[in-house]
């Protein structure tokens, strides 16, 4: 699993309201993100549901796009959503997100980015599963850090190859499950699906970039 050494400032999940400053690809050829929540199942229960269509696009490429939550593990109170709300917040439970988009013209790359804030006194680490698209590779992944009104946040980040350009985009990721402790501590802060008619450019730095990469290659060989 990727560890950031970025600091975090720690704060109450009741008060936080950060947005999330993306990064931008320069050869993204559409975007599409969310930073705003709307659905959760209620305390104790788990359950999906739809966040809606982005609520930030560019480019001229996507022509309907969803986003939907699915609490795998039952959360307790303070979890959910954040008072904003801008976060979507678990001290216990599990959650997984799929986004579901639609393009007027087939992409060949993807890129899925989500933004973590952290809490329990240690830095965010990126979601046990993987963002996944079937027949796709990751091609690479990194991380930078994310900051609005002096809230810091880290953005974890995939590159995937379609396995044959596509305009039918459906992308899966989410946490992992203790036994017994499911969950993280962490705030989900927003998510953003990129789409490219070539290999994504790596951001912010290729050094970063590659520092990610080896990260998570060294834990892999470990396991």
């Amino acid at each position: 699993m990727i560890k950031n050494t970025i600091p975090l400032l720690l704060v109450s999940p009741a008060i936080s309201q950060a947005a999330t400053t993306w990064q931008s690809s320069p050869n993204a050829v559409a975007t599409a993100s969310w930073d705003t929540w709307s659905f959760a199942p209620p305390v104790g229960e788990t359950g999906s549901g739809s966040q809606g269509s982005a609520q930030a696009s560019s480019g001229t490429l996507i022509t309907s796009s969803d986003l939907t939550t699915e609490v795998i593990a039952a959360y307790e109170f303070p979890g959910g959503l954040g008072t904003n709300p801008d976060t979507y917040y678990f001290h216990t439970g599990a959650g997984t997100w799929t986004a579901n988009l639609l393009l007027s013209e087939a992409a060949s790359h993807v890129r899925v980015s989500y933004s973590l804030l952290g809490f329990g006194g240690a830095p965010p680490e990126a979601f046990f599963a993987e963002p996944f698209i079937a027949g796709a590779s990751i091609i690479g992944s990194g991380f930078y850090s994310s900051s609005n009104e002096g809230i810091e946040g880290t953005v974890f980040f995939s590159n995937l190859e379609l396995g044959s350009p596509a305009t039918e985009i459906e992308t899966t990721f989410g946490d992992r499950l203790f036994p017994g402790f499911p969950g993280s501590f962490r705030s989900v802060d927003g998510v953003k699906i990129e789409f490219f008619n070539g290999a994504p450019i790596p951001e912010p730095s290729s050094a970063t970039f590659c520092l990610a990469s080896f990260l998570l290659l060294r834990r892999r060989r470990r396991n």
